[in-house]
């Protein structure tokens, strides 16, 4: 029944509580951290240093025949494309620069590379440490207005059936509401509108749903079924009060008026109140921060991972490298390769 329909069979005592309505979500389950290593820069960032390593090479190249062609120097093997841009890699992997030159064009170019080297590599370290030893969390749902992506990321929205929870979003004609009111799952309505709090969080625990409920009821729900297993969104909305219900005319609604004032002048409802609540803190408090955690093989994936593709790059080189070798032998040497067709030749005439 809705509240108006309410109004005409039952009186209801004055309010001795005022609370208001949550969502109640799945926890945030843990983050994958297995390419842990990629995710302490951004896209932008990561391609930047990737272009940067490239360049550096090519432009000391160009300063050196620079001054091989224009200011006499000498020519060596170190001033090769190849050299410098390796050394440079070196550089940033903090290995170290085997290239020294007299030439301050060149030492200029070396120093501003070395300070760029060394601010990556201590940013770099200092986020992946932090990012491998703090346990983060997929972002959790909290308000309204993160339904729509909840919803499309595959979360069912739900709510107590024939509530006036239900009915203020029914009854919305535009804003956020309206738009929470069309993520309901209407075509088939038991799986939006339950019977009770019990069967909304029975939903919860067996797929992706976002329970609509007083947040009182919610605390106390999450506390016997294990507070872990549930999100309760810090964003409250739709306050209510709790009062108790009559019968229309009943001579007893004065009477447990006077008893309610009573209590609530005193502070019991809300004292009441907040030792159910702080079960929550003590069940928190009980399991404790367990700070940092140990570096596991699930942490290092990424690093194995991008160690057996070198490999096996090297690998598939290596093999090209040998066939392309041994075919060159072959044709030096005038011998037809295994993969080659010999090609048959006349045998000689016996006069």
């Amino acid at each position: 029944m809705t509240i108006n329909i309410r109004e005409t069979v039952v009186d209801f005592t004055m309010h001795y509580y005022l609370g208001s309505t949550v969502l109640v979500s799945p926890a945030p389950k843990e983050r994958s951290r297995s390419f842990a290593i990629l995710s302490t820069f951004t896209f932008e960032v990561w391609l930047c240093i990737c272009l940067v390593t490239v360049l550096v090479g090519p432009l000391l190249y160009m300063v050196t025949r620079l001054l091989v062609v224009y200011l006499d120097e000498e020519d060596s093997v170190h001033y090769s494309l190849q050299s410098f841009s390796f050394n440079m890699y070196r550089n940033l992997m903090v290995q170290g620069n085997r290239i020294t030159s007299h030439r301050w064009s060149l030492r200029f170019i070396f120093i501003t590379w070395y300070f760029f080297s060394f601010y990556i590599q201590a940013l770099y370290s200092g986020t992946l440490t932090a990012v491998l030893a703090v346990t983060s969390f997929e972002k959790p749902i909290d308000s309204l207005h993160q339904l729509p992506e909840a919803h499309r990321n595959g979360y069912t929205i739900g709510a107590i059936r024939d509530t006036s929870r239900v009915e203020a979003f029914q009854s919305a004609k535009s804003g956020i509401f309206q738009e929470v009111w069309e993520l309901f799952t209407h075509e088939d309505p038991d799986q939006s509108f339950v019977t009770d709090a019990d069967v909304g969080f029975d939903m919860i625990q067996k797929q992706k749903y976002v329970f609509i409920s007083s947040q009182l009821n919610s605390e106390l729900k999450a506390v016997q079924r294990g507070r872990k297993k549930f999100h309760i969104g810090r964003h409250t909305f739709l306050p209510d009060s709790i009062g108790i219900v009559c019968n229309t005319g009943s001579p007893v609604r004065d009477a447990f008026n006077r008893i309610l004032v009573r209590l609530t002048e005193v502070g019991l409802i809300y004292k009441w109140t907040n030792d159910e609540v702080n079960k929550v803190s003590t069940f928190m408090s009980e399991a404790g921060d367990p700070g940092p955690s140990a570096i596991t093989l699930q942490h290092l994936q990424a690093a194995f991972i991008i160690m057996a593709l070198g490999f096996a790059m090297s690998g598939v080189v290596l093999v090209v490298e040998v066939l392309m070798q041994v075919k060159d032998h072959r044709r030096q040497s005038g011998r037809p390769g295994y993969w080659e067709t010999p090609v048959p030749q006349d045998s000689p005439q016996i006069q």
